[in-house]
């Protein structure tokens, strides 16, 4: 067949589901000719060699399977998943696109003011900010340094001072940076960073050089997700139960999910459930960093609740709500929730005398084998770490990584830990027990790359649709330089008007004032479109602690207004 997005969105998506590592019921791929694929633009236009559109649209048409498998099972009905092609390339870079008056809610002036009470690391000073970047070391390699939601051991590690003295522009600080980078080798900073200062950062490796190395040997065979039933665990088979509300025929109604996770990946596997019906409860703490970019939209259609699990009260009512839950997500990095108490270990234990048993969904970075499986790590290494950043950088002509255009490993994972943990609790009905769901960010990333680059003649007219940026990002343009150069929009625009790229269709609005907005936010709808239950958000977005700490939304009457 001719090359269309649609098209290859097909194949990857029987890929997928045909991956004999995922073990996916022959039942649920019976279902697959009831997930279409469509949209107005069929030929590449997103700036970047790699299959983001049609990836994202695959593991979106997955997680549609699922949900049409559970409606046929509890429901009886005959559901149709569509998935529009630009809408699922909008929701791998969600993040990115949210706005409220037209414009993006990071430059909102009302954002710095309502984000700064969970930002306690100072990551919106442009100094900080910008010890998240790639920088080249001493030995001539490239280097992805990452401050995570406090640089303070970052600017230690670097004998930095923790605030900029001499109030020094973007491109000094990025100068400065580069200067005290290029005199410490990169093996050297590999090691300071992760055994000694615990912090993200990875060397910029070349696309195949990963998998040279021990670590990449140890996930080369890795799927999308992990689903591992656990074997001293044998609660009979969970039945579906009609939802409390019974004409609230969305597949997942009534079911629980405990949201232990930041940032983006974590928060999106319990939106993705949330859209599909789930009552979703996000757990933070006011005494915890938060990043202001991603928080506003990890709480979206949930409850937002406020507990420190570092006390005893918190830890109490944790228990509570975790012997309640169905599915728990468990976003930090390894051995964190062990140490609270709420391991994957502790949690499977904690529910084992009940009735029905519990999916425990983890993501990462790295990774769930191989030496570097207990790093920390976020998107950016995500991308440098397996090859697509210097993909990224070849493709504007320079022998340099760059990051993603935009927060898609982030998303590529979010997807895939929610068709495990939507395979989970279908198995959990047919056979019982409980699950582990494993996904990481550098394997999501290996998964796309594997479905290849576009060719040649595509490239070519890709850079045509692009004219106005291609060969403008570079380097050191981290996430926030690629958003206030408008490099993320102008790449979905492509050579089309704005108002045709982001159409109002893929957009939905929910009340900001929960947030202090006086004005709606306007999110990207989740980009499975079923035809029967709904798949938009029902609530709206609130701050940790606007909720009270139970399964039925209540405002609390405690929560100080921002």
């Amino acid at each position: 067949m001719a090359y269309t997005l649609q098209n290859e969105a097909q194949r990857i998506f029987h890929t997928i589901i045909s991956d004999p590592r995922l073990l996916i019921p022959d039942e649920i791929k019976a279902q697959a000719d009831k997930v279409k694929f469509v949209g107005e633009e069929t030929q590449p236009y997103f700036p970047t060699p790699w299959k983001a559109a049609e990836t994202q649209a695959a593991l979106l048409g997955s997680i549609g399977l699922f949900a049409t498998a559970i409606s046929k099972e509890r429901y009886g009905l005959d559901e149709i998943a569509t998935i529009d092609l630009e809408n699922a390339l909008l929701s791998g870079l969600a993040i990115g696109v949210m706005r409220g008056n037209g414009k993006p809610v990071p430059i909102l002036p009302k954002t710095a003011e309502v984000t700064r009470r969970w930002d306690h690391g100072n990551t919106r000073e442009l100094y900080r900010q910008l010890g998240t970047n790639i920088y080249k070391t001493r030995d001539g390699q490239w280097y992805q340094l990452h401050g995570s939601m406090d640089a303070t051991p970052l600017l230690r590690m670097l004998n930095l001072p923790q605030h900029d003295e001499k109030n020094r522009s973007w491109s000094e600080i990025i100068d400065m940076y580069a200067e005290v980078v290029g005199q410490i080798d990169a093996e050297e900073l590999d090691t300071w960073s992760n055994n000694v200062y615990r912090i993200p950062g990875c060397r910029c490796f070349k696309l195949g050089e990963l998998e040279t190395l021990p670590h990449g040997k140890a996930i080369k065979d890795e799927p999308w997700y992990n689903l591992i039933p656990q074997p001293y665990y044998e609660q009979p088979p969970a039945q579906w139960v009609l939802p409390p509300d019974t004409a609230d025929r969305r597949p997942l109604s009534g079911i629980r999910v405990l949201d232990m996770t930041r940032a983006v990946a974590g928060p999106t596997i319990a939106k993705v459930l949330a859209a599909l019906g789930a009552t979703v409860i996000p757990v933070a703490s006011s005494a915890n960093n938060e990043l202001p970019v991603t928080l506003i939209e990890a709480c979206l259609n949930k409850i937002s609740v406020d507990i420190d699990l570092k006390t005893f009260e918190g830890g109490k009512k944790f228990l509570e709500l975790t012997q309640d839950a169905d599915v728990f997500i468990d976003g930090y990095r390894p051995s964190v929730l062990e140490h609270l108490g709420f391991g994957r270990d502790a949690v499977f234990g904690l529910v084992s005398a009940r009735s029905r048993g519990i999916v425990y969904c983890q993501e990462n970075c790295y990774g769930w084998k191989g030496p570097w499986s207990g790093r920390p790590g976020w998107a950016q290494i995500g991308d440098t770490a397996s090859g697509v950043g210097f993909a990224c950088g070849k493709f504007h002509g320079y022998d340099e990584p760059h990051i993603f255009p935009g927060p898609n490993a982030d998303y590529l994972c979010g997807h895939a830990g929610a068709i495990g943990a939507l395979h989970a609790l279908y198995q959990r009905s047919k056979t019982g027990g409980s699950y582990l769901v494993q996904a990481s960010l550098i394997v999501s990333n290996l998964q796309m790359m594997s479905y290849g680059q576009y060719s040649d003649e595509q490239i070519t007219a890709l850079k045509k649709r692009n004219k106005n940026i291609i060969g403008k990002p570079r380097y050191y343009d981290d996430i926030m330089a690629q958003s206030s150069k408008n490099l993320l929009v102008e790449g979905v625009c492509a050579d089309r008007p704005l108002e045709k790229a982001l159409r109002e269709e893929f957009y939905q609005s929910v009340d900001g004032s929960a947030w202090g907005y006086d004005h709606p936010l306007e999110v990207i709808r989740v980009g499975v479109t079923l035809s029967t239950s709904r798949t938009d958000f029902v609530l709206s977005s609130a701050p940790c602690g606007y909720h009270l700490p139970q399964w039925e939304l209540k405002k609390n009457p405690d929560f100080v207004p921002l």
